[in-house]
C-alpha cells in the first residue's frame, strides 16, 4: 500500500527514568507535528526552531518544576543527547546529504562507493577497512574481487570538526532557492546552535527496526518475485 501523505512528528524521550519506563507512552513527549503532504526536507530545521529555543533554555538557566515527592519546585535542566531516525532523515537533520559518491555520513569523504551503470545505483564496498587489521578477511582475495584490504578506517567525525568544516556555511532554505554550495553538506545542522552539541560523542542513531523492515521487503519482494518489490531484474 503507498501513502503519498507523509506527517512527520518529533518525540521526546525522558532518558532520566529507568529503561522499562522511559520508553512507554505516558512518558513520551509530542514536542512537534510537521504537517505533510510531503517531507520538509532541508527545510526541516524552520519546524525545529521552537524546540531548539526551549532546549536552549533547559540548558543556559533551567526551568522551575514542580516535585511532587519532596512537595517543593527545583530548577530543571535538561539536554538532548542524540537523535533516533531512519537514514533518509538522518541527512534532513544533520545536513550530509545521504545519496550519492559520499551517502556515508560517519565515513564522510572517506566513503567507498561504486556506480553500477546498468543498475544506474550506486553501491557501498570496501567494508574491511572496519575489520581487525588481523583479521583473515583483510587478506582473503578470492571472496572479494581479488584484493586485499589494509587500508584503515576512516577517522571518526567528531562534532567539532564539523561544527569547524562549516563555520562559514550559509544556509539557504526553500526547495525552490539554489545552494552555492554543491557538496555533500546541504546545511549546518541547528543543533549546533545548542552550545553542548558539537561536543557530544554521538550525534545521530539510525533506527535499526526501519532499516531491518525495508531489507526484509527487499529479499521476501526477490524470493518471491514480487512485481514492483523484487530485485531480480535486467538491471540487477
Amino acid at each position: 500500500m503507498s501513502i503519498s501523505h507523509s506527517t512527520w512528528p518529533v518525540m521526546l524521550m525522558v532518558y532520566n527514568l529507568p529503561p522499562w519506563m522511559c520508553m512507554k507512552s505516558e512518558y513520551s513527549i509530542l514536542s512537534l507535528l510537521i504537517p505533510g503532504p510531503r517531507s520538509p526536507g532541508n527545510d526541516i530545521d524552520i519546524y525545529l526552531q521552537p524546540l531548539i529555543d526551549e532546549l536552549k533554555l533547559f540548558w543556559d538557566s533551567g526551568v522551575e518544576t514542580y516535585d511532587a515527592s519532596r512537595n517543593q519546585t527545583f530548577q530543571m535542566r535538561a539536554a538532548l543527547m542524540w537523535t533516533i531516525n531512519d537514514f533518509p532523515a538522518y541527512a534532513m537533520l544533520s545536513g550530509w546529504s545521504t545519496k550519492g559518491k559520499f551517502a556515508c555520513p560517519c565515513c564522510n569523504y572517506g566513503t567507498n562507493s561504486h556506480y553500477l551503470k546498468h543498475s544506474r545505483k550506486m553501491c557501498y564496498m570496501d567494508h574491511r577497512v572496519f575489520l581487525p587489521m588481523d583479521h583473515p578477511w583483510r587478506s582473503n582475495k578470492r571472496s572479494f574481487i581479488g584484493k586485499t584490504e589494509f587500508r584503515p578506517p576512516p577517522p571518526f567525525l567528531k562534532g567539532t570538526d564539523v561544527l569547524n568544516n562549516l563555520h562559514d556555511f550559509e544556509n539557504v532554505f526553500g526547495k525552490k532557492r539554489k545552494r552555492s554550495n554543491d557538496g555533500p553538506w546541504k546545511k549546518r545542522s541547528i543543533f549546533f546552535e545548542l552550545p553542548y552539541w558539537q561536543h557530544n560523542f554521538l550525534l545521530h542513531n539510525l533506527d535499526v527496526m526501519h532499516i531491518e523492515k525495508n531489507i526484509v521487503d527487499s529479499i521476501l519482494g526477490t524470493l518471491l518475485d514480487i512485481s514492483g518489490k523484487t530485485k531480480d531484474h535486467a538491471k540487477a
